[in-house]
């Protein structure tokens, strides 16, 4: 049996990632039950998922409160079948997130723009990839007994969380995003004509910002470019080769999909090290790190319908996947040029400097650097026309108005006539930067990045004016970065520190551990 405080950080772990889990899961509920437009269930999910990223976070920075409030719910039950209450509650979220992923393909797969044998390949491949995934999941559940007693079933868990297992799921998932482009070639949205027009523009020496759309719908932007312009330097080789700039989007998915793959798939060659990546979990006392998890930043209820809508975050999801895995292989220029591209793709991801500064591994120093390449690959574009372009990448998202159907808490204030300021964004970012700082602090890993980088997007998402479907995607992925990098505690070279414990002083923190060139640690022993 393992000693007491193995146990304890084996429990402080696991209720990590329940936490990340739970809130990935809510948020996904939110967005997919009207397709990212509020409504009251749909607001109440997103609001749930919230808040246990915020108890997450807190649980990150030592605060035990949050940890009871997570567990709470399944300690009773736990203290019944005699297992210890954070692999029960691990088991519990994991449970949900496959019922999720594998229901929410065949529940719900808004067509809008897309029609023919092509929309039918796509509703098909994406209920598979969701279905397989979901067995994936419950098959690793269902081996999470000693595998002693079941070796037959432990042998099939494996198999389903193998290799092949993922290959397999993320060839659907590219099917099924490949048949979505072809069966809506021209959808309705003015993402997707002020990506095309842009990215083709570019080989012309266009300037983005001066540039018109006018296929655009009639409530769509014509004139106006709201992103940063690596967001069409990134998408225009897929613009310029395949002539549509959403397979692009989907190679960011699958480029993330497979960095955060690397960050979790790793030999056990380790004593103690089975659960990471062989047949069982901690010696019987925890859960494993299962490699589907990577796989949820591709797969999640109407994927489809977030690409066929060329919505951009996948891009950022790629650019910060990828920093956090060469972050934590000790590729530090390679993970500086990653967050600059996302600094240099979208505005929101300059809410993430001051977290990522915070981040020891990453540390002030590259945080500057990439603001400075960032800058760097904007300055173009600013020195071409500087009123063009804060008009367009500044000023038209400050000047949204509130839309009562905006899936965000201001969205909900608008029906009772109730208009929420700036004040009220401001003071719930300042308590989300508070308590991800304090995380950092605490623990110092990528656990603590992602994880309280989600909670800042994830609130200023919820208290933003206008907020939607592909919003909430960013901070999702951040939670399952920030489960991905949660390392089983007594790795060599990997082990996170328990939850709220600080570091002794003969044992430096985790962050100061350097790269193990025979076996890389993973992210969460790095930070």
């Amino acid at each position: 049996m393992a000693p007491p405080a193995a146990r304890a950080a084996t429990a402080a772990s696991g209720a990590a990632v329940a936490g990340a889990l739970v809130g990935w899961g809510a948020i996904a509920v939110g967005i997919a039950a009207k397709d990212g437009r509020y409504g009251g269930w749909a607001l109440a999910a997103i609001l749930v998922g919230w808040a246990a990223v915020a108890a997450t976070v807190a649980l990150l920075a030592g605060h035990r409160a949050p940890a009871r409030l997570l567990g709470a719910p399944v300690s009773l039950a736990a203290r019944r079948l005699g297992r210890p209450a954070g692999w029960l509650g691990w088991r519990v979220a994991w449970a949900a997130v496959a019922l999720v992923v594998g229901l929410g393909p065949v529940l719900r797969h808004p067509r809008y723009y897309a029609h023919g044998p092509f929309a039918t390949a796509a509703d098909g491949l994406a209920i598979a990839a969701g279905l397989l995934a979901a067995a994936g999941v419950l098959a690793t559940l269902a081996a999470g007994a000693p595998p002693r007693r079941h070796p037959a079933l432990a042998r099939v868990a494996a198999a389903a969380r193998g290799r092949w297992a993922f290959a397999a799921v993320l060839a659907l998932a590219v099917a099924a995003g490949v048949a979505t482009v072809r069966a809506a070639p021209a959808p309705e949205i003015d993402v997707f004509h002020l990506l095309q027009e842009s990215s083709a523009g570019l080989a012309h020496g266009k300037n983005l910002y001066h540039q018109v759309w006018p296929a655009t719908p009639h409530d769509g932007l014509v004139d106006v470019y709201p992103y940063l312009p690596a967001t069409s330097v990134l998408l225009a080789p897929f613009r310029l080769a395949l002539g549509d700039v959403r397979y692009g989007l989907l190679a960011a998915g699958v480029v993330a999909a497979c960095a955060v793959r690397a960050l979790v798939a790793r030999p056990a060659k380790d004593a103690g090290d089975a659960g990471y990546g062989g047949d069982a979990g901690y010696g019987g006392d925890g859960p494993p790190w299962m490699p589907v998890l990577p796989l949820l930043v591709l797969v999640f209820p109407e994927s489809c319908y977030a690409l066929q809508q060329s919505w951009t975050e996948p891009l950022l999801v790629a650019c910060l996947a990828v920093m956090v895995w060469a972050t934590a292989r000790g590729h530090g220029a390679l993970a500086v040029v990653a967050f600059a591209l996302a600094l240099a793709s979208k505005q929101h991801a300059a809410l993430l400097v001051p977290v990522a500064a915070a981040w020891p591994a990453f540390g002030v120093r590259r945080a500057a650097a990439a603001c400075a390449l960032g800058l760097a690959l904007v300055t173009p574009w600013l020195v071409a026309d500087p009123g063009a372009f804060v008009h367009d990448a500044v000023r038209a998202n400050l000047d949204y108005p509130v839309l009562d159907h905006s899936l965000s808490v201001p969205g909900w204030a608008w029906h009772f006539g109730v208009g929420l300021g700036f004040p009220v964004a401001a003071a719930g970012l300042a308590g989300a930067y508070l308590l991800a700082l304090l995380a950092a602090r605490a623990r110092g890993d990528a656990t603590a990045f992602a994880a309280g980088g989600a909670l800042v997007l994830v609130t200023m998402v919820a208290l933003n004016k206008q907020s939607f479907f592909n919003h909430y995607t960013l901070p999702m992925a951040l939670l399952v970065l920030a489960a991905a990098t949660v390392a089983p505690p007594g790795r060599p070279g990997g082990a996170s520190p328990a939850i709220g414990a600080q570091p002794a002083a003969a044992d430096p923190p985790v962050a100061a551990d350097p790269p193990v060139a025979a076996d890389p640690p993973v992210a969460g022993g790095v930070g």
